[in-house]
């Protein structure tokens, strides 16, 4: 800690020859025109003194990107449908083969999307998959587009989308059935998930749904892969996007429902690219209809 301010004895009072310099020094600055404030009342050419605004200055709308996905996003670019999203999050890769993505978050502005943030990912161990039909234990992320509508965890961070509190109770289904790719509370058997027990090894502290092979983008299949989930734990995964806890939390607490998730190869995803998109169409860009 600092100690107490104490009064320098030594330039606590002023000799007499030195306030004549003081005094002298005053009159000349007013003479000069360098006073450090103006005189009562008014400047110094006797006008009223101007009122610095104390009023907190108007936040700049965002503009619609320049470049990057969002900018992509704007242009018409993407091969899938993202409907009337206010947020689409992307999670690219150079190629499917791949195990790393981009996520990249775009809000709706006036005339386009603009850039939120960027950020590093990982996605499963096999590279990315066909659009809407990426099957199970093949260990891929689906390709595509997919709503945003359901998210859990330790604690709700304070989102909008409907969340759910983990129990020791809590499972994701994976058998066939009334609970399959759904939430459930209950005894659960494999391949049900124990979402209690991830979350604790930590990588489902917080987690938001996508909507791959579920309502409500599409009747759910068994057969296709199911629990696909944007979490924390940055490492590869069965399938789900993986990164920092606090990009999950972020993601929350902007994302309202039908807010959009788009995963796939950037070949894949936007027209013009250089692959052939990963459901096998050569259609030199034509949007597929997710809904």
């Amino acid at each position: 800690m600092k100690g107490p301010l104490r009064r320098n004895r030594r330039t606590a009072s002023v000799t007499a020859p030195t306030a004549v310099v003081m005094i002298a020094v005053a009159i000349a600055a007013t003479v000069t025109g360098c006073m450090v404030a103006p005189p009562p009342g008014g400047g110094a050419s006797g006008g009223p003194t101007a009122t610095a605004s104390t009023e907190p200055p108007e936040p700049m709308e965002a503009a619609p990107a320049t470049s990057g996905p969002c900018h992509r996003l704007s242009d018409g670019e993407v091969r899938f449908d993202t409907g009337d999203a206010q947020r689409v999050v992307f999670a690219l890769g150079e190629q499917r083969e791949t195990t790393e993505a981009t996520l990249t978050s775009c809000h709706r502005v006036q005339g386009g999307y603009a850039e939120e943030w960027v950020r590093p990912a990982r996605i499963g161990s096999g590279g990315f998959g066909p659009v809407d039909t990426t099957e199970v234990n093949t260990l891929q992320t689906p390709t595509g587009s997919y709503t945003m509508t359901e998210g859990f965890g330790r604690v709700d961070p304070g989102t909008d989308l409907e969340y759910h509190e983990l129990s020791p109770d809590s499972h994701w289904g994976g058998r066939p059935g009334p609970h399959f790719n759904q939430y459930f509370e209950g005894e659960g058997q494999w391949p049900d998930e124990g979402l209690w027990e991830l979350m604790e090894d930590g990588l489902y502290e917080q987690a938001v749904v996508v909507n791959f092979n579920r309502p409500p983008d599409t009747e759910a299949r068994p057969g296709l892969s199911f629990a696909i989930f944007l979490h924390a734990g940055m490492a590869e995964s069965w399938g789900c996007v993986s990164t920092d806890a606090d990009t999950v939390v972020q993601v929350l607490r902007n994302a309202v429902p039908g807010d959009r998730f788009v995963l796939g190869a950037e070949g894949d995803v936007f027209t013009g690219g250089s692959t052939t998109p990963a459901d096998g169409r050569s259609d030199g860009g034509a949007a597929v209809q997710i809904d």
